[in-house]
């Protein structure tokens, strides 16, 4: 029986640092230069562990020293969900104009699963990253960032890092339709929400609480937090809410919004008549319902189109004279 290759896996662990810092070690080794950056101690362990443990470098590790594999490495939270679905779409017709291929990958809102997807496409050389993060990963995107590896955030952002990024104005989107509910005469209005601090749930009950303070309605203010594919309590809420005299609900997400709906239905109730009912992306179920929800679409296409200009223009640009860091922020539409 042949001996099992060497990974990098075994090189970290015998020199005590991440996958990641292999990666980067190796890559600087295989390019000749210094594209990643790592202190010279730690390279030297690193590469006299390789050494020893007779590590025989990757194929994706070799083609670096051509300097480029003309591949982008997408990370998002999960591309089942019908938003990043979409943007996985334009991103491949993006990249294609670009002569790049893109290698997915979904986080499922899981930080050790984002570092392990991470990890995976720098061993595999792409020659930048876009990434959505999530919860628990800003130490392995601030490593990723801080070796000098071409990224750009996606959706949300990282609080402190200086770095490019595509966000939707979350804050006014939220802001706009919760005071539209309350100028179609909802005066008790719930956010339901996720118990997650990534940045755009931040930004949308911040705006909701914007919207509701300015109407007078601080008393009402109620952000119901439920965990990331954990709604077994959905019913005790709703009923809750009614005790409450809630009359609209304002919900982060479009899991969220078929979440609390399809329970409004459920119980005999509906919307408008009963609720109103305000959400971020159309879902097919609002057509099912013929309910008139209020929600904020998101520009999809452009969300695609504009990460990717700003990661070909890191990958493209001059080693000594990098893009200037650009947070570019996204105008929602609003329909009712």
């Amino acid at each position: 029986m042949g001996t099992r290759a060497v990974t990098i896996k075994d090189i970290a662990r015998e020199a005590g640092v991440s996958t990641a810092l292999v990666s980067f070690v190796m890559s600087n080794y295989a390019s000749g230069k210094n594209i990643y950056r790592v202190g010279q101690e730690t390279s030297r362990r690193v590469l006299a562990v390789a050494d020893r443990l007779n590590y025989k470098p990757n194929t994706s590790a070799r083609a670096l020293r051509s300097g480029r594999t003309n591949t982008i490495g997408v990370v998002l939270s999960d591309i089942a969900n019908p938003f990043f679905a979409e943007i996985a779409r334009f991103m491949e017709d993006q990249a294609y104009a670009y002569n790049y291929n893109v290698i997915f990958g979904s986080s499922d809102e899981n930080p050790d699963k984002f570092r392990r997807v991470v990890e995976l496409l720098l061993n595999k050389g792409v020659d930048g990253l876009i990434l959505v993060p999530c919860d628990g990963a800003d130490g392995i995107i601030r490593e990723t960032v801080g070796a000098g590896i071409n990224v750009v955030l996606l959706d949300r952002q990282v609080p402190g890092l200086d770095v490019s990024s595509v966000v939707l104005d979350n804050r006014e989107a939220a802001r706009t339709i919760t005071r539209m509910l309350i100028d179609k005469g909802a005066k008790n209005i719930d956010m339901v929400s996720y118990s997650m601090s990534i940045s755009n749930t931040r930004d949308r009950e911040q705006g909701y609480v914007d919207a509701m303070k300015a109407a007078g309605l601080s008393d009402s203010i109620h952000i119901e937090r439920f965990a990331h594919n954990e709604y077994g309590n959905v019913s005790a809420y709703l009923s809750s809410a009614r005790e409450r005299g809630v009359d609209a609900f304002m919900m982060a997400t479009n899991t969220l919004a078929v979440m609390v709906i399809s329970e409004i239905y459920k119980c005999g109730l509906s919307i408008p008549k009963d609720f109103k009912a305000a959400c971020f992306d159309r879902n097919p179920l609002f057509d099912i319902y013929g309910s008139g929800i209020i929600y904020v679409s998101q520009p999809v296409d452009s969300f695609a189109s504009k990460a990717m200009e700003a990661i070909m223009a890191h990958i493209n640009s001059s080693p000594h004279k990098k893009p200037l860091r650009e947070q570019i922020v996204l105008s929602p539409e609003i329909i009712e």
